[in-house]
């Protein structure tokens, strides 16, 4: 399920553009604001599966349509939009109550008066289906390099991509129900008339405190499990969903 958020934004504001982890604030101060026990088991703690942790909630990039980026600052002129999307009753029930009870987002510096709140409808998951991000994807691996191991991002043309989101979906799943789905096919592709389109241009690097990640911003076709596929939309396709990547809607 996930939650849609719109805010006023007046004259307009200005926020860095690396913002993710001012998202990351309002999420856990909300939910410390409802209830600072589970708030602080997330934080800490997560969903366990088997040596992963996941806090098994993710969510968008801040939408508007009238924003420019002038330099390392990005500024919004007109409504934002932002979903918050979790599979998780406990974390939806406490960001909303408290979400609700103040009537506002604080950004940064920003305190900005919230419109409306909806949660849109499930779509009506399929076996084959195509997907939109709403927030790059990212997918990591440790790779040795030189004769090091080191931290990889995988790129849309990585061979091993497809395998890697599906064993993360699954272990996703595990942390979810306590158990693998029965069904545990996927195969995950970028679209490829997109990436010629937009010369291979669909990579963007984010500076998460201090740590760059390269994220992935294409649409994409994936087939096989309903589970596993349900669980990629509610709780973000590959990882790093809870600062803010694998977003995506139909």
């Amino acid at each position: 399920m996930r939650i849609q958020i719109l805010t006023d934004v007046g004259n307009g504001i200005t926020l860095p553009i690396n913002y993710n982890h001012l998202l990351v604030g309002v999420i856990y101060r909300f939910l410390a604001e409802s209830n600072p026990e589970y708030a602080g088991f997330l934080h800490d703690e997560g969903y366990h599966a088997a040596e992963k942790r996941f806090k098994l909630f993710t969510f968008s990039q801040l939408m508007a349509e009238r924003r420019r980026i002038l330099g390392e600052q990005i500024h919004f002129r007109s409504t934002l939009t932002w979903f918050v999307s979790s599979p998780m009753e406990q974390f939806l029930s406490h960001f909303a109550d408290t979400l609700l009870t103040e009537g506002r987002l604080s950004i940064g510096s920003h305190q900005l008066k919230i419109k409306d709140v909806t949660i849109p409808r499930l779509p009506r998951f399929r076996s084959e289906m195509e997907f939109r991000c709403l927030s790059p994807i990212v997918m990591s691996a440790v790779r040795e390099n030189d004769g090091k191991r080191r931290m990889h991002y995988c790129l849309p043309d990585d061979p091993q991509l497809s395998e890697l989101i599906r064993q993360n979906l699954i272990r996703k799943h595990e942390a979810m129900h306590g158990r693998a789905p029965q069904d545990n096919t996927l195969v995950f592709h970028f679209d490829d008339s997109y990436i010629r389109r937009k010369q291979g241009r669909v990579t963007r690097l984010v500076d998460f405190k201090g740590i760059k990640i390269r994220g992935i911003l294409c649409p994409f076709r994936v087939s096989g499990s309903v589970a596993l596929i349900q669980t990629g939309y509610e709780c973000g396709f590959g990882d790093k969903n809870s600062a803010g990547f694998g977003m995506v809607e139909v």
